[in-house]
């Protein structure tokens, strides 16, 4: 009888443990879906993430909660390591995709760059022509502010970031895009952020615009990370440290990093 209640005992530990990672949803997933994880972390601490099978996966973590892309179905196990103690929680991705027409790449499948294409017509509708067809709109960000989110990406031991950039400003047309160019050579990145495109003829909205870059995969050390708004280049720089970033930007009038620390 002895030997049975401890049987018991030690399985009803272990269902414990693969109950305490909380999913936002384990089954019904569909390919490309973004899931939230969480954990409770009172180890004091980092909390790895990772997920098996880790093929066709792209994790992004910031400290007890992480987000998950599946681009396959079948069954995964998302764990969460807290120095030695390892939380494991299953869920099931469906063969149904997530993906279309109206959700663009910044929140469906990571990594993709959301760089929008920028049509040759980007001038300013003629307001004096009553019969003529609406023209795309460019405007300038000489007024305006940007905010960057760095979001870390972890796949299959490699390390890189998402760079979300959003307006603070509003613009016309729930389709804008946040036009956006990008260079990089020798371990340094170049941003541009000239304008906001507003297709002709929307008349939805107002919303931010948003423009999300994946620097993918960053090497370990310190790069250099300048951003152009509407023409004037902001400077400042990131060390990376395995799947640690840490962003120097002293520069705030034009441009705001946050978080500057990504464990």
């Amino acid at each position: 009888m002895t030997a049975v209640i401890g049987y018991v005992s030690c399985q009803k530990n272990n269902s414990s443990d693969l109950a305490s990672v909380n999913a936002a949803k384990t089954e019904g997933i569909k390919k490309g879906e973004p899931v939230n994880f969480s954990v409770q972390n009172i180890s004091g601490l980092a909390t790895k993430w990772s997920v098996s099978p880790a093929a066709n996966v792209t994790l992004t973590s910031n400290g007890d909660k992480a987000t998950v892309y599946f681009r396959k179905s079948g069954s995964y196990s998302v764990l969460a390591d807290m120095g030695g103690s390892v939380q494991r929680i299953m869920v099931s991705v469906t063969d149904s995709s997530y993906c279309d027409s109206l959700r663009r790449d910044s929140i469906c499948g990571f990594p993709t760059d959301t760089i929008p294409h920028n049509p040759g017509d980007t001038t300013r509708p003629d307001t004096t022509c009553k019969n003529c067809i609406p023209h795309d709109s460019t405007f300038a960000l000489t007024y305006d502010h940007i905010n960057i989110t760095p979001i870390r990406i972890d796949t299959g031991g490699v390390s890189g970031l998402a760079i979300r950039a959003t307006t603070r400003n509003y613009y016309a047309c729930s389709f804008n895009n946040l036009l956006t160019g990008f260079s990089s050579a020798n371990g340094s990145y170049y941003l541009a952020y000239p304008g906001v495109l507003v297709p002709g003829g929307c008349t939805s909205g107002p919303v931010r615009a948003t423009s999300t870059r994946v620097l993918y995969p960053v090497t370990d050390g310190t790069h250099a990370f300048k951003v152009n708004v509407s023409g004037v280049i902001y400077t400042g720089s990131f060390t990376k440290a395995g799947t640690h970033y840490n962003f120097n930007w002293s520069d705030t009038s034009k441009v705001t990093i946050s978080p500057l620390i990504i464990n």
